[in-house]
């Protein structure tokens, strides 16, 4: 499927990054279309980066986030009320090791499926696109209605898939209170992008048939809107991308 015969590990691997807000139902797209292939595809996800794989004390439930991931409100005046994300340089780097870690694999001759929040501020969006260039990358963007997503995430329950340990009872009760807080700006700011190769109302349709559309799509080619955002888009200035093919790789500093 795709650029890759995934049989012979020929050619590069298909990317496909799929966007959406808590509750759309990214990983369980991402998990149900990796069972339906023949060939074998990798999955990795935003959840399992910020919860198993980033430091937890850098996260925004930790003691040192202002260096990595940051929760901040976004009226001074209102520490209690909505937040946002703040990155400090451990969390630009994080970010930029996800991005490459997916390069790394289509390079290497894997497909391999992403669940993502492809925010531009913090500049998630922009590191992306940049790190993908040169790849075959299908754009994915999941959006059901709001009111269907507040009612999901409501019924969500917090455990190590947001915290990478076992918190207790009033870790669990912080936890929940700060991203309910974050919740209204992820929507807007995942959703802030307009530029995708296929969107999905996934109240509409089953995970099952949300796959069938992909893949459906990946027939016509791996996508052009990550070619589209690089047009609109400059590389971030702290972007440094290594590209393999020689004896030393090649590292291309953004000016």
């Amino acid at each position: 499927m795709g650029a890759l015969d995934t049989m012979t590990g020929k050619g590069l691997g298909q990317i496909i990054i799929v966007n959406g807000s808590s509750g759309t139902g990214k990983s369980t797209t991402c998990a149900e279309f990796v069972t339906r292939q023949c060939d074998p595809w990798l999955m990795l996800g935003i959840d399992q980066f910020l919860g198993s794989i980033f430091p937890r004390r850098y996260g925004h439930h930790g003691d040192r986030c202002v260096e990595g991931v940051r929760a901040v409100p976004i009226n001074t005046a209102d520490p209690d009320g909505p937040q946002r994300w703040q990155f400090g340089d451990y969390g630009l780097r994080g970010f930029a090791v996800f991005h490459d870690w997916i390069a790394t694999a289509s390079r290497a001759g894997c497909s391999i499926i992403v669940d993502h929040l492809m925010i531009q501020d913090p500049p998630i969006l922009q590191d992306c696109i940049w790190r993908l260039d040169g790849l075959p990358v299908l754009f994915v963007n999941l959006k059901p209605p709001q009111e269907v997503l507040m009612d999901r995430v409501a019924q969500r329950k917090i455990g190590t898939r947001f915290s990478n340990s076992n918190y207790d009872e009033q870790q669990i009760a912080r936890s929940k209170k700060r991203l309910e807080q974050l919740r209204p700006w992820f929507y807007e700011a995942v959703y802030l992008n307009d530029c995708f190769d296929i969107e999905i109302d996934t109240a509409l349709h089953t995970p099952d048939r949300v796959c069938e559309q992909i893949e459906q799509r990946l027939e016509a080619g791996p996508g052009s809107a990550f070619s589209a955002l690089r047009g609109r888009y400059a590389k971030p200035a702290s972007t440094t991308i290594c590209e393999p093919g020689s004896a030393s790789d090649r590292c291309e500093e953004s000016i």
